[in-house]
Parts: structure tokens; sequence; C-alpha cells
């Protein structure tokens, strides 16, 4: 089949959903569908991707917002397409007519603000892509609540929870991701934070956290690995670390290329995920733990359907569970890896999107 997927950002990959994209492109190709993959303009070419036209100031503050519109201008395109994924709800809105669109969420995005009307407007935009799109994968069961279904958190993955509506969690590839003896010196023996920098991500809960603590591990320190991407949340970060006193163990090191996260996730003694909202089942919590680095994550969103140690969105009760993910690193790195490689595999991943998008 001729498939294209649908999103903001896939090229460079720089964050989760750019990875999930790459799977998913790999994983049709190998089973023998045609891909491609429209995406905003960046300044390369490639032949996997269809470039959008590029978004001019001041629009492009909300550059996330206005390329559905600009994917109505491939309509013609895309009728020739035998089937369109759309990532995140609002990339589904441009292919309402078209018979096979599957939906794709990436966690919950409207839990920032409960009540708000903007929070009201992104989840009535989720309901109607949900309805609508001929079959909805969600990797996360907190979605799946937010749309009305009764499904608990922790569930077995990879089924159809109803008609049309699947439960897909993140898988890792253990192929890609394992632990390394080659490592990144750069976060040897720390908390590990790859995150990049948004509020929602709670990069400064994370460095509270590790302020509370400090005392208690005076050789440790905490690397934060993602690009500086919300200039309010880098100065929460950075008040949160003076606030602390630990500006000499904090080091905010930028992104890292994803091919290159292996040994920086095989380098750490504990990764932390401390996302205060809009969080699926997180691949970079997955890939930590395939690389035999225990997580220590919030249970905010789908992070409880992830087999971390899970702390509430509260700086003193999350640096508790960092401190017993430092002193019991062995013991859960073991636990956490088998888990990932039983629940989270890559084959199961892709044996389900197939029946998804080959069964019609």
């Amino acid at each position: 089949m001729r498939i294209a997927q649908l999103t903001y950002s896939y090229l460079p990959i720089t964050g989760g959903a750019d990875a999930y994209a790459e799977q998913l492109r790999r994983v049709l190709v190998a089973a023998g569908h045609e891909c491609i993959i429209y995406q905003r303009h960046v300044a390369r070419d490639d032949p996997r991707i269809v470039r959008l036209p590029h978004v001019p100031w001041p629009l492009s503050a909300k550059e996330f917002w206005v390329l559905p519109w600009l994917l109505r201008l491939r309509r013609h395109e895309l009728m020739r397409r035998d089937v369109l994924i759309g990532h995140y709800p609002q990339y589904c809105r441009p292919a309402a007519w078209h018979p096979r669109v599957v939906g794709l969420s990436h966690g919950v995005t409207w839990d920032d603000a409960p009540g708000t009307p903007a929070s009201e407007h992104k989840k009535r935009w989720a309901r109607w892509a949900f309805e609508h799109c001929a079959r909805y994968v969600a990797n996360d069961t907190f979605f799946l609540r937010e749309m009305g279904l009764d499904v608990a958190a922790g569930i077995e993955g990879f089924v159809e929870v109803t008609p049309g509506k699947w439960y897909v969690p993140n898988c890792v590839d253990e192929r890609v991701f394992y632990p390394r003896e080659q490592i990144d010196p750069r976060a040897e023996g720390a908390f590990l934070v790859p995150r990049n920098i948004y509020l929602n991500r709670g990069v400064h809960l994370a460095v509270a956290a590790f302020g509370r603590i400090a005392d208690e591990l005076p050789q440790a320190r905490m690397v934060i690995a993602g690009a500086l991407s919300q200039p309010a949340a880098v100065e929460q970060v950075r008040l949160a670390v003076a606030r602390f006193g630990v500006g000499d163990r904090v080091e905010m090191i930028g992104s890292v290329p994803w091919e290159e996260m292996p040994p920086l996730y095989s380098a750490a003694r504990v990764t932390v995920i401390p996302s205060l909202c809009g969080e699926g089942t997180s691949l970079a919590a997955l890939e930590s733990m395939a690389c035999g680095t225990p997580v220590v994550a919030t249970d905010a969103g789908g992070l409880r359907d992830v087999p971390a140690l899970h702390a509430p969105v509260s700086a003193p009760e999350l640096g508790e569970r960092m401190l017993e993910g430092w002193r019991d690193a062995e013991a859960l790195a073991r636990q956490q890896r088998q888990a990932v490689l039983t629940n989270h595999s890559r084959e199961r991943w892709q044996e389900c999107w197939l029946r998804v998008i080959e069964q019609w």
C-alpha cells in the first residue's frame, strides 16, 4: 500500500514523536509498503519526506497549529495514498475526507490547565479525531480514559480495546537500545534527564528534586540532555539550580542525536522522567530501561503504563524516589529491563501496527 504519515516534525529526529515516525516508517517499508512523511519545512531535503511550505514570522510561533491548514493544499497528492496516518488529532483534520485515516495520539495535550477554554478546545479536537478516524491508535491508557473508555492503567497492550480503537504502547528496538560497554562519559554515574526543555516536561522539577537530596549524595550530579526549546522553561531550570545551589552539579549538554542516545543512557546511573503533563508511554523511559539504566518517573498521563519507579508530581516525593532509585539501581535495572523487553517489544508493536494498517 501507499501510505503517508502526516505530522509536525520528523527529520531531524530530536524527540519521541520523531523517533516514533521513523520506527513506524521502517516497519511499513519492511512489510513491503511505501511510506512518505509530510512534515514542517527543514533546510535539508530527503527522499523520506515531503516538506510543507515555510511558515513565516509571526505565524512561525504557531507553526504546529498552522501546518494542518497547509496540508489541506496537498489533497490531490494525498488522494493517491491508500492510508493516511495522522500524528496528533490536529493532523487528522486535513484528511477528514479520506476513507482510511488512522489517528495516532502521543499523549494528552489538555491536562496542563484542565477546564480552561484552550484545554477544552484541544480535548474537543481530540474527541472529533477519535470519533471520525476510521481507526485510532493510543499509545497510553490515559488518553483512552479521557476519551471515555473504561481502560485501566497498566493493562497489557497491543489490543483493540473497542472496535477501531487500539491501545498500542510504545516499544523499544532492543537491537539499538541495549547496555553499551562504550559509554558517553558526559553522563557517567549521573542522574540523566533526557528531555527537551519545555514547561510540561518538568525539567525544573527534576532539578528541584535533586536539590533536596543533593546533600545525601555528595558525589551525584545531574545531566540534562535536550534542546533549550522554551525560554520560560529554561529560565525555570536556571532558577531551580540557583535556588538549591547545585550549579556545579547540574549540566545542560543540549540536544543529543537519537542514534547517539544508547551510550548516554548506558552511562547514567538513574534516568529521570519528570513530566508534569502531556506525556504518553515515554520512549525515553523505555529506551533507558532497555539500555540497563533504571527509570524514576512521575505518574503524569501515560507514564503510569510504563514499568518505572513512580512518584507523584511533587519535588519532595520525586526526590525520595530518585534516592531510592540511586541506592537500588542494579536491582531495578534488571527488573525494568526485563519488563520492557517482555511488554514493550519491537516484535509485538510491529505485528500490532501491521494488523491496524492491513486488516481493513
